[in-house]
């Protein structure tokens, strides 16, 4: 796994469509290894995705699933 790719990003709704406090929250370590991503940068109520790997630019072109395409 590389340590520089993003492995989880939060596909939470109400966490997608609110801005983080600043520019660094929404990057933290997820609980089972690797970069987590949360657009809002909250610190709870996640649903996490795994990604397999992205970087943080493609994020901006990567399909995002929804709510209930995700195995909670």
């Amino acid at each position: 796994m590389d340590g520089g790719l993003i492995q989880w990003i939060c596909v939470r709704d109400a966490h997608r469509h609110t801005p983080p406090p600043d520019q660094s929250t929404p990057f933290n370590i997820h609980e089972k290894g690797g970069w987590g991503y949360c657009p809002a940068g909250a610190t709870q109520n996640h649903l996490w995705y795994r990604t397999g790997g992205i970087t943080r630019a493609g994020l901006d072109r990567f399909k995002w699933p929804r709510e209930d395409e995700v195995d909670r």
